[in-house]
């Protein structure tokens, strides 16, 4: 008969990497879920807060709106870039505002991720009773 003097020690020096990459993918994979809804939150925020603003100020008030949603939620982005559009060419005009960052990954040098840039777009009708 054997011994297994010591075989739970192997067993744990195998296991214990994989289960440490096992918890840093699922950490990789949280942070990129909450990142995207952040910044669709936001998306929404600019779109919706450029709708209600004068074609003059549209731009300005979406991309203020879009990055004040970003900075209250504290979003897990690096250097998130707003981008606002104005359509008044067809019979409903309509206003798009794109925010796209980089997921910070700060932590998760483990798993060698490159990366990764998410993207959100919102887009809302403009209000034609706003108050201008």
């Amino acid at each position: 008969m054997m011994r297994e003097d010591g075989s739970a020690t192997v067993e744990l020096v195998l296991l214990v990497p994989i289960l440490m990459i096992l918890v840093l993918f699922v950490v990789y994979a949280g942070r990129g879920a909450e990142a995207l809804i952040q910044i669709q939150h936001a998306a929404d925020q600019g779109a919706r807060a450029a709708s209600m603003a004068h074609p003059s100020r549209m731009q300005a008030i979406g991309r203020a709106s879009a990055m004040r949603d970003l900075e209250q939620n504290g979003a897990a982005c690096i250097d998130p870039v707003v981008n606002v559009a104005f359509d008044n060419e067809s019979t409903i005009h309509t206003v798009l505002v794109e925010v796209e960052c980089a997921v910070n990954s700060a932590g998760l040098n483990l798993l060698g991720t490159q990366e990764r840039v998410l993207h959100a777009e919102s887009i809302e009708v403009i209000d034609r009773w706003r108050v201008d």
